[in-house]
This record gives structure tokens, C-alpha cells and sequence, in this order.
């Protein structure tokens, strides 16, 4: 196969961008797909990832696995909660390794935190850009985010870290 051949297999199908309704100004860096005749696919640009029917920011990807054929994502909701997300991927292409590297390309620091009435949260700060970065918390299953206690534990949590961290 060709240089020229072997460019034209890698580009992504113009159906997979009508698809995935992918955002002008946006990068695409890797595609899969499932393969079937009438083919779902999965994009990655520089900015997001295109699954399911939705866009999900890459600053709400909480974490990330490939086992084929499976893709796994936890990603934060609205309700500062994780929502787990499984794809299957019978040509993925090299979206696992793309999407493995946005995901990590912005952590700044992730770490779990015991809030003192014993409720666990993960804490995220990542880069959004040169000069901004965003702190999220996301609170393990079964925790009310919007309980008032739980949220000043929470933010009380982060604010000690921030300092212990210097950011």
C-alpha cells in the first residue's frame, strides 16, 4: 500500500462528521467505529469527544479505560455527579491512545478526598487553558451533591487542598 493509500484509509468518513455533528474550528485527531454496515462512530477532536449522540467536553471526562472492545468513561454531569458510559468499538482505530492522551493531557491533580462526615469525592483541577484552571468535584454514587452539608465539606476539602497544593 501506498503513502498516498495508506493517508486516504486514515481519513474519517465525511458520514462520520455529518454523524457526529462535529463543531467547526475543531480538530479531528482520531475516529472509530462499530463496524456494523450502517457504522456508529466515535470522534475525537482537540476539543471533545463525539459518542452516543452527545458532546462531552474533555474537561468532563473524569476517567478513561480501553478493554476491547470496550471504551469506558466516567464523565461529571450537570449534577456534579459521574455517569458511566460504555461503547463498543469493533474498529477503534487509534481512538483508545488518543482518547487516553486528551484525557490526561489537562490534569493538573486528581485526587479522592474522605469529607469528615466519611462521604468520598474526587477532586480535579485541569487546565482549560494557558491561564485558567478549573476545579471540579464529583461526588461518589449515592451522595446527594445538592445536601448543603455535603457541598461545604466538599468545598471546605478543596480549599485545604488548594493550599497544601500552592495552586
Amino acid at each position: 500500500m501506498s503513502w498516498f493509500e495508506k493517508l486516504k484509509a486514515a481519513r474519517i468518513p465525511k458520514d462520520a462528521l455529518i454523524q457526529a455533528a462535529v463543531l467547526p474550528g475543531e480538530k479531528v485527531i482520531a475516529w472509530g467505529s462499530n463496524g456494523n454496515d450502517e457504522p456508529t462512530y466515535v470522534i475525537a477532536t482537540d476539543e471533545a469527544m463525539y459518542a452516543q449522540g452527545s458532546r462531552i467536553s474533555w474537561l468532563k471526562v473524569i476517567r478513561a479505560t480501553w478493554t476491547t472492545p470496550f471504551l469506558d468513561l466516567d464523565v461529571q454531569n450537570d449534577a456534579g455527579l459521574a455517569q458511566h458510559l460504555r461503547i463498543q468499538l469493533s474498529d477503534p482505530g487509534n481512538l483508545p491512545a488518543a482518547v487516553r492522551a486528551q484525557v490526561t493531557a489537562n490534569v493538573i491533580v486528581s485526587e479522592r478526598l474522605t469529607l469528615t462526615n466519611g462521604c468520598e469525592v474526587l477532586v480535579a483541577a485541569r487546565r482549560q487553558s494557558r491561564d485558567e484552571i478549573i476545579w471540579s468535584v464529583v461526588f461518589d454514587s449515592g451522595i446527594d451533591p445538592n445536601d448543603s452539608q455535603n457541598r461545604e465539606l466538599a468545598d471546605s476539602a478543596l480549599k485545604e487542598l488548594r493550599v497544601a497544593l500552592g495552586i
